[in-house]
């Protein structure tokens, strides 16, 4: 309790309370804003330089901290870049399902070939993808799109990403009818 939130008694005021944090949200508001404050959104183009070098949008920079994952996505389609506890719960849940099945070994022995951690950004917030995922995720392709993807950066090459949105579109419809049935 602030100071301000006392009366001349010394005792704690109700109204000077609720006017301290009357900033007109809710409870449910702040916790909305605070489940979603971290998340990646966003979309941007890049190139890569000619040493692999990506450039992390300023605004994924703040979210993704000092250090973080490079990894491939679930289906091997993109290079997803993870702050390290998201990475960590990725791999945990890939380990879950992996003990269950043991063909999903392989899967998770090529998860882990394909992924890095403890990368870092240089002064000019460039990241070096890492040949490996590089070359078997983007090929040659030096135009990449770099998109928010809720608890994590996905990287994928500027033609993927403009298909993925053209294929977005044509499903957008029956997307749609979706939300409808979830309302009965």
């Amino acid at each position: 309790m602030v100071a301000d939130e006392i009366n001349c008694t010394g005792m704690p005021d109700p109204e000077l309370a609720a006017a301290a944090s009357d900033d007109g949200l809710t409870d449910e508001d702040r916790r909305l804003l605070k489940k979603y404050e971290r998340t990646f959104i966003g979309t941007f183009a890049h190139t890569l330089d000619t040493k692999g070098r990506l450039v992390i949008p300023q605004v994924f920079r703040d979210e993704l901290g000092d250090s973080f994952c490079i990894a491939p996505s679930y289906d091997f389609q993109s290079i997803d870049i993870y702050p390290k506890l998201n990475w960590a719960r990725m791999r945990e849940d890939a380990e879950r399902r992996a003990s269950r099945k043991i063909k999903l070994r392989r899967y998770l022995e090529q998860l882990d070939a394909f992924s890095f951690r403890d990368q870092e950004c240089d002064a000019q917030g460039r990241v070096l993808l890492p040949t490996k995922i590089r070359a078997a995720i983007l090929g040659n392709e030096k135009e990449v799109e770099i998109t928010g993807n809720s608890d994590h950066i996905r990287v994928v090459t500027r033609e993927k990403g403009e298909e993925q949105f053209r294929q977005f579109m044509a499903d957008l419809p029956s997307l749609l009818d979706e939300f409808d049935d979830d309302d009965d």
